[in-house]
This record gives C-alpha cells, structure tokens and sequence, in this order.
C-alpha cells in the first residue's frame, strides 16, 4: 500500500463563511459556518485513513520506515511534523502572533503547573512547537501582517485620534529605533484604563467612520482599514485591537499568490479563502478582537514589533513542471499541480496530496487510482517516482528536507 485517502476535521468558528467549504466537500450548504479542514495527525484535528478508519498517526507509525522514510525519521521520528488547511473565512480572526520554535519550548516547560490546573483553553502554549505558516489564496483574500513603517502608524494615529494621541503617544516623536518605539506604543495601548481606552476609541471611531480621505470598498471583494475598523466596532466596541488595521500592513491577495508568515509576526486573516500549510503546533497568542483570553504580557515578549515589508512568497517550476512555493522553513513545502502530466521523481518524503479543483489520475509501479475533488491523499516516501495527470487543481506539500 503506497498511497491511501484520509480524512479531514471540520471547524466550526463564528468567523467561518457558510459555503466554501460546503461546496468543497460537496455538502448541502445550510447556516454552519465551517471554518477550517484540518488534514495531519495534530490532536485537536486527527485524521483518519477513510478505508480502515484507523487514526493517521497510529497507521504511519506502524510502518515508518515505509511511509516516513529513513532520513525523516532520523530527524522527526514517527511524527508528520505539517498541518494542511483549508481557510473560508467571512469576518476577521483574532489578531494573533505565533512562537518560534524556541519560544514554544521554553513556554510549554513555563506553564507545567498551569496544564494540571486550568483548562487547555487558558494555556497560552498548546504544544511545543514553533508555529510558521504560508498560505496560498484560493479567492481574493485581505489580511492584516506585519507592522506598518513607524512613519505611517504616526500620520495616521496624529490623523485619526489627535486628542489621544497628544495625551498618550507623543512619545513616538522622539528619537529612538522603530522596533522599540512600536513596542511601547502597544504596550501603552493595551495596558490603558477601560476609561482611557473607551475615550480613545470613541474619538477614533467618529473619525474613521467621518473621514472622506479614507480608502473604502465599494464591492466587497477587498477591504481597506476603514472597512475592517467598522466592521469589527459593533462586536468589539471596548477592544484597543480596533486600532491594528491603521497599524498593520493591510494585504491584498489575488487567486495564485503566497505569503510566508514568519513566527512572531501579528496578523489576521480578514477574509477569503485560502489553502494554509504550517508547522504542526496549535500555538496561538491572541492580541485582541476576540472573546478568547488575551495575554497582553506574553503576546509583548513574542511578538516582532519590527516595521515590515511584506512581500509575496517567490516560486519556481520545478523540474517535474510543479510550482514550488519557496519558504524558509524546514517543516514543510507546498507545490502546486495545475491542469497537465507531472512524472515525479527521486522521491525521499511523505506527501500529502489535496484536489482542490476537477480530479487527477494517479499511477504508481502500475497501481492507478482516480483521485477526487475534495479528498486529500498520503503518498508513501517508498515511492520512488509516480506520475499523475491532473484536470483541476491539486496541491502536494512534503516535508523538504
């Protein structure tokens, strides 16, 4: 056996859109706002191999030499060190950064006695993995990422909120580097009185939903700061977070393009729908525009506060004819397989193949099998080389070591 189908776990969040995923999986759609599918072994998302219903990680590992490989083994052990998703997303995530590796570490070793007293949602740290991650935008997508330049954050704030910010950001006219500057800035927002904070974003909110210079959609597809500002003021009328999309660098992505999300980056998806390949960590330090706990003391100790320029993820056709995604990461790599025929070649990992779009054929040491929309497939390291033909859209990610 060299390749199986397994299964993904569905999401449901508040922020989730109520049809793409639906239409993925070929569901009815109905009101569920099915934000996430999950495919790897992670806990909170384990899938299954859908012949024998076995549990992912149990079923690789019984075999690791076979499905793994030697070499993976030798640095990863019998674990799948990726999480492939799928992101449908209809309002704003929480603002949120994510550790490194070694940040993960030390946190999940800090909060032992915290896991024996308080429920898993209260842990800043899930596990102890570093949490780097790229997505790769299936429809027009917005996001927030990154600090904007110190420079931008100053003319807007002077510009959206002049009375609060004479009274308690002046200081970010004063010499200094901008990653320290930025810092005390957000230390400063967030460690304000309710009252302070109510003055202040009442001030800003009258301004930005007043101010004709603004940028604001007119259909929809993308938005700009002002929208995402009052889109989020209904539900999160207190919330000092209110002020990230006149902070942060505010994207635009096309179907077909990439971001890299480096550990300690603040971001949020805003809205779209995205295929979304990471780390195997749940690690998640949340930074306001959400009911779930903010950590204001953790999130300032992890999080870059650097200014930003950020760029989309370069690619390169490989030899076989895939786009590769090129990252820095060591834990995974995606490529893309667009309609034609890809002979793959000196294989050495585990791959997971997702059909985004139509169907592929395909064909291994004279086995074939027809590979469907929707369905996600684990592609044993023994395989030293197969061919598939694709008519649709199908993403491969492996681990590129």
């Amino acid at each position: 056996m060299d390749i199986v189908e397994i299964s993904g776990v569905i999401k449901e969040y508040g922020w989730g859109n109520t049809s793409f995923i639906a239409d993925f999986l070929a569901l009815e759609r109905d009101e569920t706002r099915r934000a996430e599918l999950w495919w790897g072994t992670h806990p909170d998302g384990h899938s299954c191999v859908v012949k024998s219903g076995e549990a992912l990680g149990p079923f690789l590992a019984s075999d690791g030499v076979h499905w793994y490989g030697s070499d993976h083994l030798a640095v990863y052990g019998p674990n799948l060190p990726l999480l492939l998703k799928i992101l449908a997303i209809d309002k704003p995530l929480s603002l949120q950064v994510h550790p490194t590796k070694e940040q993960a570490e030390a946190g999940w070793e800090s909060e032992r006695a915290v896991r024996e007293r308080l429920p898993k949602e209260l842990w800043n740290y899930k596990d102890a993995n570093g949490k780097p991650e790229m997505a790769y935008v299936l429809t027009p997508t917005t996001l927030m990422c990154g600090f904007r330049p110190l420079s931008e954050i100053r003319a807007f704030l002077k510009a959206l909120l002049p009375t609060a910010y004479s009274e308690h950001f002046s200081f970010l006219e004063t010499e200094g580097r901008a990653e320290d500057l930025i810092r005390s800035l957000m230390k400063t927002l967030y460690t304000l009185s309710p009252e302070e904070v109510g003055v202040l974003l009442g001030e800003y909110l009258q301004s930005v939903a007043s101010d004709p210079t603004l940028a604001r959609s007119e259909d929809g597809v993308f938005l700009f700061p002002a929208d995402i500002v009052l889109s989020l003021s209904e539900e999160y009328p207190t919330d000092p977070g209110l002020l990230a999309p006149f902070l942060l660098n505010v994207l635009h992505l096309e179907r077909g393009e990439a971001l890299y999300l480096e550990p300690r980056t603040l971001h949020a998806y805003v809205k779209g729908n995205l295929i979304e390949l990471m780390s195997a960590s749940d690690n998640v330090l949340r930074g306001g525009l959400t009911a779930k706990k903010v950590d204001v003391r953790e999130l300032l100790r992890v999080m870059d506060t650097n200014e930003r320029q950020v760029d989309v993820a370069p690619t390169v056709v490989g030899s076989s004819g895939r786009l590769h995604i090129l990252t820095p990461t060591e834990d995974f790599h995606l490529m893309v397989l667009e309609r034609g025929s890809y002979e793959i070649t000196d294989r050495r990992s585990i791959e997971l193949l997702l059909v985004a779009e139509g169907e592929a054929l395909f064909t291994a040491g004279g086995t074939e099998m027809k590979l469907e929309q929707g369905r996600c497939y684990v592609v044993s390291a023994s395989v030293a080389s197969y061919t598939v033909v694709v008519d649709g859209l199908v993403f491969a990610s492996d681990v590129p070591r």
